[in-house]
Formats: C-alpha cells, sequence, structure tokens
C-alpha cells in the first residue's frame, strides 16, 4: 500500500504544478518527487483532458484480445463434444479438434479446445500426468509383425452374457477381426484368426494371455491345445502373456474401453447377430475414420498400409511343443494323438483301453502301462495316420475294465 500512496502523492504533486500560475523548473520538480520527465508530461496531460480522474490507477489489459476465442469458435467445439459423447466415442480435446478438422470447421489448437471445455464444465481439470514419451512402450516394428488376441464379455438386451473375440495388429492398431461367441472357445476363435490372416495374410507372431479358449498353460504341464498346434504349423510364434500382468497385451486392454463406452450408447444388441453387426460397424470407424492419438493422429488403416507387412520367420525353427495324456481307444480301436485332430487305428482289441499318449511335435509314442504300442510320425497333411506294424503288446481280454 505505500507504494500505492506514494504513487498517487507524486500524480498530485504534478496536478499541483499543472496549476501553478508562473512556469515549473520540470527537471527539479522531477527529481524532488522521484519521476522521470515522460511520467510528468504523462500526468499532466491527463490532469488536464480528465481531471483527477486522469489520475487514478489505469487497467494494463489491453483494449483488443486477439487470443480470445470468438463465441462461434466456442459453440462449434461444444456441439462436437456433445456429438461424440452421444455416439459414444472419446470426447477429449484432441478428438474434438480431429472431428472438427474432418468436418471442414476451422479448429483452434488442442490447449484451447481443452480451455473451452474445462470453462463450460464438460471436462474436470486434472492433475498434470507424466509425460507420455517417458513410458516405455514396446512396438512391432511393421505390420503384422505382431497379433494381439484377446476377449471380453458383453451383455446381451435379454441378460444373456456373451463374449467378444478380437485380434488387433500391434504396429498400426489396426483391428483385424472381430467376432462374437458365446464363450470364449477354441472353435470360434479359430474362426477369428482364420477370417483375420485370409483378409490380411499370416502374422509374424502372436500375443494373447493364458486363457484355455488360447494355449494349454493353464491346463496343467504337457498340455497343448489345437490352436497351438496350427498356428504352429502355419509358422506364427506364440507369446504367452504373464498372468495378472495386463500391461503386456494393453494395446488390446485399452482398446475395450472405447468399444464398451461406444456400445453403451446404442441401444442394446437383442442376438449375437445383432451385437455382431454393431462390432462390425464400429471396426470400420475405428479403423478408417477416426484418426489414433497413439500412432501419430493417423487412422489404423493408413498406418497399416504405409509399411510393408512383415511375415513368418521360416529360418528359425519354432519352439517344440510336447503333449502327454491319457486316452481311451474308440469303438474300433481309434486313439486320439494328441492337438491337431490327429488320430490312428489299433484295432478292435483296444477297444475300450486306457492308453498313455506322449508326443513331441510330430512324433508320438503310445504305452499301455509299461509296454510300448506304437511308434508314430505324424504326417500332418493325413488326420488318419497309418497304422503301422510296430509291435505291440495287445490286451489278454478285450474288456476295457480289465485293461484300465
Amino acid at each position: 500500500m505505500a507504494e500505492l500512496v506514494v504513487s498517487m502523492e507524486q500524480r498530485m504533486a504534478v496536478a499541483f504544478a499543472a496549476c501553478a500560475d508562473g512556469p515549473v523548473n520540470v527537471t527539479a520538480f522531477c527529481a524532488e518527487h522521484g519521476i522521470s520527465r515522460q511520467t510528468f508530461y504523462v500526468y499532466r496531460r491527463r490532469f488536464r483532458a480528465e481531471g483527477i480522474q486522469g489520475l487514478l490507477p489505469r487497467s494494463r489489459r489491453p483494449s483488443r484480445l486477439p487470443s480470445k476465442t470468438a463465441a462461434a469458435v466456442t459453440q462449434a467445439v461444444l456441439e462436437v463434444h456433445d456429438e461424440l459423447v452421444g455416439q459414444g466415442w472419446d470426447a477429449g480435446d484432441r478428438s474434438v479438434r480431429d472431428r472438427m478438422l474432418r468436418q471442414g470447421v476451422a479448429a483452434p489448437s488442442d490447449r484451447t479446445v481443452h480451455r473451452i471445455l474445462v470453462a463450460h464444465g464438460r471436462v474436470k481439470p486434472s492433475p498434470k500426468k507424466r509425460r507420455r514419451d517417458s513410458y516405455r512402450r514396446f512396438e512391432a516394428a511393421a505390420p503384422n509383425g505382431m497379433w494381439q488376441l484377446d476377449g471380453t464379455k458383453h451383455a446381451l438386451a435379454g441378460g444373456a452374457v456373451v463374449c467378444i473375440l478380437r485380434v488387433i495388429d500391434d504396429h498400426s492398431r489396426l483391428v483385424l477381426a472381430t467376432r462374437v461367441a458365446p464363450s470364449e472357445n477354441m472353435a470360434d476363435t479359430w474362426a477369428l484368426l482364420d477370417t483375420a490372416m485370409t483378409r490380411h495374410g499370416r502374422p509374424a507372431m502372436l500375443l494373447h494371455d493364458g486363457s484355455i479358449a488360447f494355449s494349454g498353460v493353464r491346463q496343467g504341464r504337457g498340455q497343448v491345445t489345437d490352436l497351438q498346434w496350427q498356428l504352429r504349423r502355419l509358422g506364427v510364434h506364440q507369446i504367452v502373456s504373464s498372468p495378472h500382468h495386463p500391461q503386456t497385451c494393453g494395446k488390446k486392454e485399452r482398446d475395450w474401453q472405447p468399444l464398451h463406452r461406444w456400445l453403451d450408447a446404442h441401444p442394446a444388441a437383442a442376438t449375437t447377430a445383432d451385437l455382431q453387426r454393431l462390432v462390425d460397424a464400429y471396426d470400420v470407424v475405428f479403423n478408417t475414420e477416426r484418426p489414433h492419438q497413439g500412432i501419430g493422429r493417423v487412422t489404423p488403416e493408413q498406418r497399416y498400409q504405409a509399411t510393408v507387412k512383415a511375415e513368418p520367420d521360416t529360418t528359425k525353427p519354432l519352439p517344440a511343443l510336447t503333449f502327454q495324456g491319457e486316452v481311451t481307444a474308440g469303438r474300433t480301436g481309434r486313439v486320439t494323438l494328441g492337438p491337431g485332430g490327429y488320430a490312428i487305428n489299433l484295432g478292435h482289441a483296444w477297444v475300450g483301453a486306457t492308453l498313455t499318449v506322449l508326443r513331441h511335435d510330430l512324433d508320438a509314442v503310445i504305452f499301455h502301462g509299461p509296454h510300448l504300442i506304437r511308434r508314430v510320425r505324424i504326417n500332418p497333411d493325413t488326420k488318419i495316420q497309418p497304422s503301422g506294424l510296430t509291435p505291440g503288446r495287445p490286451p489278454r481280454t478285450a474288456v476295457p475294465s480289465a485293461m484300465s
């Protein structure tokens, strides 16, 4: 306050000097009152023009604010934001600005959009977040370098819970295929992958969690699924993410959030076919219309098509897959040889017998108790293998209970 009082005293002194009858020695006056000659003339001019009002402090705010957002721009930002929310899409500042640009509307900067949304209560101010580039991120170097496979639950209108299976490209975030299934099962998972590979070719690697529909990890030691064998035949290397660590499949986990939000913004699907149509429509927009903030604000389709596709590396052998399990010979003595749907007919003498199958890739052996029954080199192009002539010890009786 002292500085303000002194300042007013100086201004009043200038006013008295301006009212003086005789000439004023401006230099001496300014030296006595501690002001510059320029300040003296400014306040004398204001006093003579405005009187006492001319001595009062004035706002330093400029008469024009070039940076002030026009009302029309503010209204456009709010309308686009509300439109995105109503459609179930992300409605942050970047998404709003991208939508405005696609609509041919003059769009302010991301920062200005955010300020408008906060000022009008559309979003809440959030604490400063960690810089995105400070996170260590893994990303495949090329399309088809790695795919991510996952599933999520979704409720139909009647309350029935179904599964949405999805596979995306790690490099471009392109949704390669989506399939609505009654549950997370192996048959629908393979149908999903078959669709994706028909459209886009084979990936070099496939990343997924330990779901029993995807791998045999949770089924116990020595268990391998048909899906794993099929992919191995195609030269696709499989990676099982660590349990209780969803960050490994982070891109796929994050992808579910906008999908569920989008589905919630639409009338609930009554059937799996209805839900399939909804997710298909979502995939088209996600892949081709919405710039993705994680890949430089281009669409997944644009990034997927911008680079040469990776292929399975046939020069490196894939890790061997092993299988061990007990099987019961069928009515004709047919014995399954583990994953892949391969089988062999041992003859009627083995009907109902409990046998042990050991398999390492395409080499299999069959035991009855401690006795070797058959050794088989599986032909991957034939489901029913030749019976062969490897000697074995047939059971003394065909009664199954006597052979268990």
